[in-house]
């Protein structure tokens, strides 16, 4: 069996063929070399909480193995690259004090012992680092978002240290490692017990596996996604990033009680982003009293939309001559006093010429987050002036909180942070916060306090504005209201929405897709 795994080498079959021996002989004598392969087959996929559960084996069930050493220093090893720092220091110091252990193994755990004694905090002898730990896609298509959210997140790590003086170490989880699955990721953080919460995932696809991950293991999680229902998997699983609803209902908001409007239209997209914002906004202002007198789904991707507003608005055409020129006057029955869009700035760029070609004047254009563009001012901002839409974020904003954040991260970084990186400044800080709350000397690792401080917050001033979450574990704070003025995209200030005071700025997009 042994040769066999020497020839072929580490595959699915000659793993399952040692666990299946290990299984059925762990009295044999080779049942120890069986368990020591298998830890370092492993190691060598960087499971390592596999590998350290076979080396631990060896250590309980073979102590006079000649494979002893190998599994104490694998041991400690898997232990510091799972985050469990004092265990790990704890096993290489003992095989530095073994006089019967062999010179090398005693210059690797030194080795390691030095790497690790840089992050052990100096609270007390013997106590680790408080940490966190972050769950980001860091490989694959989606990589420059966990990138931009990993730079958010490391800032408010080091403001909050800055802050505080109160060292706190930051566990980097990868939610596309094929070895790993996001179940066993949340897992290990969670048997450190000087892990005080999770910030993560972005992904939709992993959102809700983190979720009831980290509820089982009774771990606060700061999700940075839209997935429907995250809140709602337990008490110890929060969100804190722009959701469809949430944007829906803002802007139906400011346009009812804002402006008065009392009839809508909705043109939407035929995708789930468009149908979810068209049916959250058609909800939000029915409720306030307000009404949607026509709502039409087109197929993504259109270029020409002259049916679709003819439909939408019923529009009559009236031909006739000035002169001896043709004319076309193009009357609508529909007199909506808005129109909303959910879609992209491209979607826009395209929409909006039609409407003036079909004398759709003298209405409110409503749009989401997807219109937040430059290159939207670029392809329409002569059909759109007055345009009204929403985000989670706006970098030119005069909120305290965002010009300070912004400052902050331009000067870290060089560039102009967006909503990913914004959400994911809040979310850590949120949770530094929470973790150092209940003791005024040292941050608290007990889960419970921690999810209680972050289900407490009441209107902390972050980056993206003031923030407190509901009793789902919904986060609540004002979103950005937005407008075309001047060819610019300004913020509508929210305490004097009624007056139009904006505040000017052009502003970076973010793929809304990555949500999806």
């Amino acid at each position: 069996m042994f040769e066999e795994i020497e020839v072929k080498g580490s595959t699915p079959e000659t793993t399952a063929k040692l666990e299946r021996f290990l299984e059925s002989y762990p009295s044999a004598t080779v049942a120890d070399e069986a368990a020591a392969r298998l830890a370092k087959l492993y190691m060598k996929k960087k499971n390592f909480e596999e590998a350290e559960k076979y080396y631990k084996k060896i250590l309980k069930d073979y102590p006079a193995s000649s494979y002893r050493m190998d599994a104490l220093f694998g041991l400690a090893y898997c232990q510091y690259r799972n985050g469990f720092i004092v265990e790990s220091k704890s096993n290489l110091e003992s095989i530095i004090s073994n006089t019967d252990a062999q010179l090398s193994y005693k210059v690797k755990a030194d080795r390691l012992l030095k790497t690790i004694d840089s992050i052990i905090n100096s609270l007390g002898e013997g106590r680790a680092t408080p940490a966190i730990g972050t769950i980001l896609p860091l490989g694959g298509r989606y990589s420059k978002y966990g990138e931009q959210a990993l730079k958010g997140i490391i800032l408010a790590v080091d403001d909050f240290t800055k802050d505080t003086d109160i060292t706190v170490e930051l566990l980097i989880k990868d939610s596309t490692d094929k070895e790993n699955s996001i179940r066993n990721t949340v897992n290990q953080l969670a048997r450190n017990k000087y892990v005080s919460g999770i910030v993560g995932p972005l992904m939709s696809r992993n959102a809700t596996a983190v979720a009831k991950a980290a509820q089982r293991a009774r771990m606060p999680a700061l999700v940075l996604s839209q997935k429907p229902g995250i809140p709602e998997t337990g008490d110890y699983v929060f969100r804190n990033f722009l959701t469809l609803k949430q944007q829906a209902e803002a802007i139906a908001a400011y346009a009812v009680e804002n402006e008065g409007i009392e009839s809508f239209a909705i043109l939407s997209p035929k995708t789930r982003y468009g149908r979810e914002l068209a049916r959250h906004f058609k909800a939000a202002v029915t409720e306030l009293g307000a009404t949607v007198l026509a709502q039409l789904e087109y197929v993504p991707g259109k270029k020409d939309f002259g049916e679709e507003l003819k439909t939408l608005f019923e529009i009559e055409t009236e031909e006739g001559l000035i002169g001896r020129r043709h004319v076309v006057k193009y009357t609508r029955k529909i007199e909506a006093e808005a129109l909303y869009i959910p879609d992209n700035y491209a979607a826009i760029a395209q929409i909006a010429p039609y409407l003036a070609f079909y004398n759709i004047k003298d209405i409110h254009l409503l749009g989401s987050s997807g219109w937040k563009s430059p290159k939207l001012l670029e392809l329409a901002s002569e059909y759109i002036k007055g345009a009204v839409f929403v985000n989670g974020f706006f970098a030119k904003s005069r909120r305290p909180g965002t010009t300070s954040f912004v400052k902050r991260f331009y000067g870290s970084y060089g560039y102009e942070p967006g909503i990913i990186e914004a959400e994911a400044y809040d979310s850590t800080m949120l949770l530094l916060r929470a973790m150092e709350e209940n003791d005024e000397e040292e941050p608290v690792i007990d889960r419970n306090a921690v999810r209680e401080s972050i289900m407490n917050t009441e209107y902390i001033e972050g980056a993206t504005g003031s923030l407190s979450f509901n009793a789902q574990g919904e986060a609540v704070k004002e979103l950005f209201l937005l407008t075309i003025e001047k060819n610019k995209i300004k913020e509508i200030a929210v305490d004097t929405a009624r007056g139009r005071n904006d505040h000017g700025a052009e502003e970076s997009t973010y793929d809304t897709d990555l949500m999806e």
